[in-house]
Formats: structure tokens, C-alpha cells, sequence
């Protein structure tokens, strides 16, 4: 039964086309690149594999943590960030708060990044954080969360343009919905083979219908991390606040402590650790030290979802003393809805809340959404095919169809050459931009959509079953040393590109464009 009548219904129709065709290639590389992100932590183990320790957080830290804060200048002690980087090496950034050479307010300090094992000095940096380059075992990691975050576009037009994004998904999503007129019974559809058209409209509704409270979450979570700090936040403090920044930072994360600067010894990170491990029951992700060597020192750990919890965790403890004081909310003083609220947006935008499994599934649910982008935009202009103006956008659909996908092994390839050289970040950015342009070029040479889709799923596809052997071959650890140190993160890495390569070469061997059915009839269809 319709929620809307038919003229309602054509009307939301149009609206459904619409935003989806205005911004749908710009919104199916946000989606790809977000699926992706995902397992991006990962992909940074494995693009640095062999160093393998259970987590950084085990290591006994504090002492070379006093070491190393006893050789910085002393206005950097006024905040210590400590966090895992990829392939587990330890970040630890002792800065303080000042303008930088763009007039912001940014983190000045020195940064260090220590072998997971000696904790030895492998790399230091000293400058502006927002200066920094990013550490070359952590380039591929960072490259692909920040193409899906801000599509490495500057400051904060980036963020803009995937909130504008998020809201175009948004409103797909929710006029797809009303648009369903027998959502149960698309979900079980079954594709028809008498024509290529109407097969492919069958698997867009399915694929559509299932992804469709996948979308809606992913829409809504991403627009609000994109809009929240350049757009929320100021209205925020405009609407409740009167305008008052100060009072609004302090209602939510609490009114600044009453200073003492008096000289003090740090508490033993190493038991403040363990004992918020064992309070909390989940590994930390971040460590921060604020005001270290002072008696007003105060320590905060940030926690992953405890087991069968959605929401993070953030626990204080006193910087000199050691003891515990609280658990803190993600947002304001006190537990409430807009605080769980706000602590689940993170997980259930990267579905980080029950482990490799629901990233897995959070993958599988972005994928389903890209090939739903994609198809809804080929039905579209197939409807239009004999438009001039629409002949481009149909031209451009494989290109960045299958071009994304090419251009993000060409930044791993371009990582995993350039590594060993020291040279990662610069060509991780290069490999993704030379394969992109590879894949325009290939593009506008093809004649044919259909060997146009075929040439790039074989290029995706041999590029994803080289990776392994390019790891290996660039310095990563084989199989036998893998197997050897329990490290099977790698290796299940290693099976997955494998899989999909091998999956894309089987779709390049198969017609894109040929009818699906052995019936000739052309079925005509009004979407």
C-alpha cells in the first residue's frame, strides 16, 4: 500500500531522481571510500605488516614517557596525546595550544613515533600539528579516511561537501522509503530475465530495500559529523547560549579546573592503564595527560565499546595521585539521551560497536549502497538515452564506477612501492591521482560502455590479486612468518584482496550490457 498518492507519488519521484542524479557520482565515491574507511585501520596494518603486539596499551610506557618528557621544552607538557599508530607503533604528541601561521588555533609540540617494541625513536616531528606530515607507515591509513572524511578538499569546504552529500542521501533514502509501495515483498523480489532493463530495475529495488535503514543511518550520522563543528556548534551557541561560546563549551565538557601549577609528580600510566582496562573491560584508543608535572595533572582515557555496547567510554583519573575519579559522558556532565546519542553516532557511522563482524557487515551494507547509487543513475539516464545532455553523465558513469575503485589500489600500490624509500605519503597521494588518470584516459578511448566496464574490472581486478605479492615483495612478511608470530590480521587482509580481485576478473568476463535473458524483448519501463 502507498503512503502517497500517484500525483504525491510522481512528485516525490522526480525529487528521489533528482537529488540522486545532481550529486550521485560524487556521492557513490563518498559511500565507496566511507566502506573502505572502515576496515582503514586495518588496511594500515597491513600495508605495514610484521610488527605485531597485542595492543600498545600492554606495553610498560611510563618510563620512557618521563624520559622523553624530560627533554621537551616545558610549555609542551600542557597536554600529552599517547595513541596506537599503524602497524602498532606508539604516537605520543606533547603540545600546547597556540595560533598558527593561518591565524587558527592549532596544537604546537613535539611528536614521536616509537617502535612497538624497544620503544625507540623511529621518527619526531616539531612544528603545528595541522604542519605535520603524516608518519609513512600511517599514510595509507590516513589517505583514505580523509578521502571519505573531507575528499581532501581544504578546510572546511570538505566537510561541507560531504554533509551537503549526507543530506542528499539523506533525502533518498526517506523518499525511497515512501516510495516503496510493497517494501516486504521487494525484499524477497525476485530479478527478471527478460530483458537487461528490467533485470537491472529488480536488483535496484532489492538492493535498495535492503540497504535502505543502512542508508538512512549513514546519511544522517555522516551529515552530522560534517556539519556538527562548522554549523551545529555555532548555532548551539547562538540559540541557547546567546551567542557565548565560553558558556556553551563549559556547560558541555565542564567549567575549567581550578589552576595549580605547582610542580608534581605524574602518576605511573602503566597502573592508571591497567586499572581503567580492567574497570572498563576494552582496550583504550587514546590516552591524554593534561597539565603533566603539575598538581592540577588530571588523565583521561578513551575507551573502544565495552563487549555488546555500542557507545565509547571515557574515564578520569587524578594526574598526580593515580585515583580514579569518574566516568565521563561523551557530551555534558551528566549520562543522558542526547549524550548516548551523540557517543553512538561514531560507532554506527563506521560500525565499530561489535568488532571485525559488524565492520564487516558495514562494508558489505556500503558496497550494496554504491551499486544501488550506480544503478539508480544508469536507469535514469537510460530513460534519457537520447538526450544529448545526459550522454556525458552516462559516459561518466563507469569512469567513476569502476575508476574509484582503480585509483584507491593505485594509492596502495603507489604506498607500498614508495615505503621502503621513505616516501609513502607523497606517493600514496600520487599513485591514486596517476591511476585516476589512467582511468579517464581509458574513459574517453573506449567505444563501448560494455568494453569500457569489462577493461576496468580486469585492471581492479588484477591490481587487488597483485597486492598480496607486492607486500611481500616490498618487505612485508610472508605467509610462514605470519603464521609464525599469530599475526592473521595480514593474512585474512591478504585472502580478502585475493577474493575480490578474483571476483572482479569474473565480472570483467561477462558482458555489462548484453540482454540477461534469452528473450529479445525490450521491456519499457517508467521509474
Amino acid at each position: 500500500m502507498s503512503l502517497v498518492n500517484k500525483v504525491q507519488s510522481k512528485r516525490l519521484l522526480a525529487v528521489h531522481g533528482w537529488t540522486g542524479t545532481v550529486l550521485g557520482l560524487l556521492l557513490y565515491v563518498v559511500v565507496l571510500t566511507g566502506a573502505v574507511s572502515v576496515l582503514a585501520h586495518e588496511i594500515g596494518l597491513w600495508s605495514a605488516s610484521g610488527k605485531k603486539v597485542d595492543s600498545v596499551f600492554d606495553l610498560r610506557l611510563n618510563d620512557r614517557l618521563v624520559e622523553l618528557s624530560e627533554a621537551i621544552e616545558p610549555e609542551y607538557l600542557e597536554e600529552v596525546l599517547v595513541s596506537p599508530g599503524a602497524s602498532n607503533t606508539v604516537e605520543v604528541f606533547f603540545h600546547t595550544h597556540a595560533v598558527n601561521n593561518q591565524g587558527k588555533m592549532d596544537e604546537q609540540g613535539v611528536r614521536f613515533i616509537l617502535d612497538p617494541r624497544s620503544l625507540e625513536v623511529i621518527e619526531q616531528y616539531e612544528g603545528f600539528g595541522s604542519d605535520m606530515p603524516t608518519p609513512g607507515e600511517s599514510a595509507l591509513e590516513h589517505f583514505i579516511t580523509q578521502l571519505h572524511i573531507n575528499m581532501h578538499a581544504p578546510d572546511p569546504w570538505g566537510l561541507f561537501i560531504t554533509g551537503v552529500l549526507g543530506f542528499v542521501m539523506l533525502v533518498a533514502s526517506i523518499s525511497g522509503l515512501i516510495l516503496h509501495k510493497h517494501l516486504l515483498k521487494d525484499l524477497f523480489v525476485a530479478p527478471r530475465y527478460s530483458s537487461a532493463l528490467l533485470n537491472k530495475k529488480d536488483r535496484h529495488v532489492l538492493a535498495g530495500s535492503w540497504s535502505l535503514p543502512f542508508g538512512f543511518v549513514l546519511a544522517f550520522s555522516g551529515a552530522f559529523f560534517s556539519f556538527a563543528g562548522a554549523v551545529g556548534l555555532p548555532l548551539v551557541a547562538m540559540v541557547s547560549f546567546g551567542g557565548d561560546k565560553k558558556e556553551m563549551f563549559e556547560t558541555l565538557v565542564g567549567a575549567p579546573r581550578v589552576k595549580n601549577d605547582s610542580p608534581a609528580g605524574v602518576a605511573n600510566l602503566d597502573y592508571v592503564i591497567a586499572d581503567s582496562i580492567g574497570r572498563v573491560g576494552s582496550q583504550p584508543a587514546l590516552v591524554m595527560v593534561t597539565n603533566w608535572g603539575r598538581a592540577d595533572a588530571e588523565i583521561t582515557l578513551f575507551h573502544e565499546p565495552r563487549d555488546r555496547e555500542v557507545a565509547s567510554s571515557k574515564q578520569v583519573f587524578n594526574g598526580v595521585s593515580g585515583e580514579y575519579k569518574r566516568e565521563m559522558p561523551s557530551l555534558g556532565q551528566q549520562q543522558s539521551l542526547g549524550s548516548a546519542l551523540f557517543s553512538w553516532m561514531h560507532p554506527l557511522h563506521f560500525g565499530t560497536f561489535a568488532g571485525l563482524m559488524s565492520k564487516i557487515t558495514w562494508v558489505c551494507l556500503g558496497l550494496a549502497t554504491c551499486y544501488v547509487t550506480l544503478t539508480g543513475l544508469q536507469l535514469w539516464v537510460q530513460r534519457r538515452e537520447h538526450e544529448r545532455a545526459w550522454q556525458v553523465l552516462s559516459r561518466s558513469i563507469p569512469i567513476l564506477g569502476y575508476g574509484t575503485p582503480l585509483a584507491l589500489v593505485g594509492a596502495v600500490v603507489g604506498f607500498l612501492i614508495a615505503l621502503p624509500a621513505g616516501k609513502a605519503g607523497f606517493w600514496t597521494a600520487g599513485g591514486f591521482l596517476i591511476a585516476a588518470a589512467i582511468a579517464v584516459l581509458l574513459g574517453l578511448a573506449a567505444r563501448g560502455s560494455d568494453t569500457l566496464c569489462r577493461l576496468y574490472a580486469g585492471c581492479v581486478g588484477v591490481g587487488l590479486l597483485l597486492l598480496p605479492l607486492l607486500r611481500m615483495v616490498t618487505g612485508g612478511a610472508d605467509w610462514g612468518d605470519l603464521l609464525r608470530s599469530d599475526n592473521l590480521m595480514v593474512i585474512s587482509m591478504d585472502l580478502l584482496f585475493i577474493i575480490g580481485g578474483a571476483a572482479a576478473l569474473m565480472r570483467s568476463r561477462r558482458s555489462a550490457g548484453a540482454p540477461v535473458g534469452s528473450g529479445r524483448r525490450v521491456a519499457k519501463v517508467h521509474l
